[in-house]
């Protein structure tokens, strides 16, 4: 049997024996976190070419996807807000493709602009659950879009079907007919405000001397019964009808010997042209306006979309080939 070793003799061996486990185990921490940092650093120095080139054309592809976000959303606003908007072309044409078309531009643009931000993140950090994410997402605002292009080329199609005879329903049973107490008819009495102030119109279609022009008002319409009671201050048209200058001679408040005081006048004498009063219809000025501000909002709404397919690729081609997480990452702070 081997000799036996002595124990130690004094209280300074005794504690020196106890440090040297705890500083084995600290010198073992600080080898494997230097294995760590070198395998991080062979990593990087072994990445390929392409991960290097997705990860910059990523970058690059969300700054661009940034300002397209930001004009997709610009651009369902102001189709939504301007003087005769969106929202302003659902009572008159009964119809609401146009309105949501524009919502969910406005849904697409800016959650566009929002991922954006996310896929930087993503980027930067190599993060696959974040990368993952952002691709994913993309897929289901391309599918937005998509849908809001569709809408808006099929409202487009339909426009024509039925816009004439819900043009004059609107005028004739709800315009300035208790607009305090009833919501829709103040809805609907609005939008023809407006409609005829920018299309610069009166009426629903038709020339100067059509009975559904201007004329349409006293001849068809419940607020023109109701302006009846006022007597000799009684309008024949809305002041909506009128050119900036004198509305009294607008409404014919003011008599005039032309319209509105008279209509196809066999006299020449009462057949002047009334300078202050739009005598056009609407329903062509309408039907040009909504199929323009229809075919931008298709158009950017189907664009977009363009763009996010290069994106969901450019993401999910990243997220496969990028090796760690983000907390590997932090090895090199």
């Amino acid at each position: 049997m081997g000799a036996k070793e002595d124990p130690p003799d004094t209280i300074d061996e005794i504690q020196e024996m106890e440090c040297q486990p705890l500083q084995n185990r600290r010198q073992s921490s600080k080898d494997s976190s230097c294995d760590e940092y070198k395998a991080k650093k062979v990593r990087r120095a072994n990445e390929d070419n392409c991960t290097t080139c997705l990860r910059g054309t990523l970058h690059c592809y969300n700054v661009c996807i940034l300002v397209i976000g930001c004009a997709a959303l610009g651009v369902g606003i102001w189709l939504l807000v301007t003087d005769f908007g969106a929202r302003k072309v659902t009572p008159i044409v009964g119809n609401q493709l146009y309105e949501v078309t524009t919502y969910l531009l406005i849904a697409g643009g800016g959650s566009v602009a929002l991922l954006a931000f996310c896929g930087c993140c993503g980027t930067i950090r190599e993060d696959k659950c974040v990368l993952s994410f952002y691709g994913t997402t993309l897929a289901i605002v391309l599918i937005v879009l998509g849908v809001a292009s569709g809408l808006a080329f099929f409202f487009r199609g339909v426009l024509a079907t039925h816009i004439q005879g819900r043009m004059k329903h609107s005028l004739t049973e709800q315009y300035g007919v208790d607009t305090r107490s009833n919501s829709e008819n103040r809805r609907v009495t609005d939008a023809w405000d407006a409609m005829q102030r920018q299309l610069q119109c009166c009426g629903v279609e038709g020339n100067v001397s059509s009975l559904n022009s201007w004329a349409f008002y006293f001849t068809n319409t419940l607020w023109f019964q109701k302006e009846k009671e006022k007597g000799t201050n009684a309008r024949q048209v809305p002041d909506s009808c009128c050119r900036s200058g004198d509305k009294a001679i607008c409404t014919g408040q003011t008599y005039f010997a032309g319209p509105p005081n008279h209509i196809n006048a066999h006299d020449a004498k009462r057949r002047k042209k009334n300078p202050y009063l739009y005598t056009e219809g609407c329903y062509d000025n309408l039907e040009s306006y909504l199929m323009t501000y229809a075919a931008v909002a298709g158009i950017v709404a189907a664009v977009v979309p363009l763009f996010l397919v290069f994106g969901i690729i450019i993401s999910f081609c990243l997220c496969a080939r990028v090796s760690g997480s983000a907390s590997e990452d932090e090895v090199d702070l």
